[in-house]
């Protein structure tokens, strides 16, 4: 394709309005793995965490501006897509509620998510505040109560699924999601390796996210020592806000959870 093609492809891409999807989640919930099967769909752009806040209007047109700096758009897309999983990176309700925004919740229980995020920051930066368990509970316990009150605020319909359901049961999940979105072209197990995959920032790190297909093995914390008070308030945070978000879903996809 011609650099003037692409250019005007981009500059099209930023003017014409299109519909937002939206992620709403906490860090190691395989929000990366959900990025690119959502970026391998010809209809849809985006594949990583933008790390930006959403407080209007005006920022869709901006995570246009900076996505499309870097990235091409596909011809006659028809979504933007992006993950926010920080309290600090805000999600006003006026955006959410928005009909051209469709939104999607997703959780993955604290007795895999925590060890899940000491283990990634362990290896990052020892010093940061995530490696310690405390640390990180309460930002699971503070993530998950800020997606509650999101969500108990919404006016237009939203969907959710357990994040364990996107690896152990794909087809049913995505079948259900490329319903719910009125896509064509149904998503797909099977993703694209894209310009940004594995690198800092840009979400997964790993090799396993440069496959381009899911790894349906189990997560492997079943030996970590929790602190038990800890894992205890977290897990009672997690069922709660869990079961508003089931309660509250226009469509949802869940999985028989194994007894503690």
């Amino acid at each position: 394709m011609s650099d003037a093609l692409t250019n005007v492809r981009k500059v099209a891409a930023i003017l014409v309005p299109k519909q937002h999807i939206f992620l709403l989640s906490h860090m190691r919930a395989y929000t990366s793995l959900f990025g690119h099967i959502m970026g391998s769909n010809p209809k849809i752009c985006g594949y990583y965490e933008m790390h930006i806040g959403y407080h209007s209007w005006k920022s869709l047109i901006r995570q246009k501006l900076l996505y499309f700096r870097h990235e091409d758009a596909k011809p006659a897309f028809s979504y933007m897509f992006d993950k926010v999983l920080h309290n600090e990176h805000n999600m006003a309700l006026n955006v959410l509620n928005r009909p051209r925004t469709k939104t999607i919740f997703c959780l993955r229980r604290p007795q895999e998510v925590i060890p899940s995020i000491l283990k990634l920051y362990h290896g990052i930066d020892s010093s940061h505040d995530y490696n310690s368990e405390s640390f990180t509970t309460e930002y699971y316990i503070q993530r998950l109560t800020t997606l509650e009150r999101l969500a108990a605020c919404m006016d237009q319909p939203f969907f959710y699924f357990d994040a364990e359901s996107i690896k152990h049961d794909s087809d049913k999940c995505l079948s259900k999601l490329s319903d719910w979105l009125q896509l064509d072209a149904r998503l797909s197990p099977n993703y694209k390796v894209q310009r940004n995959t594995a690198k800092a920032r840009y979400g997964d790190s790993s090799e396993r996210i440069g496959t381009g297909n899911i790894a349906h093995d189990r997560s492997g914390y079943s030996d970590f020592e929790h602190n038990v008070e800890l894992l205890k308030k977290a897990t009672l945070v997690h069922d709660r806000v869990r079961a508003t978000l089931i309660e509250k879903s226009a469509c949802n996809c869940v999985t028989q959870r194994i007894t503690r």
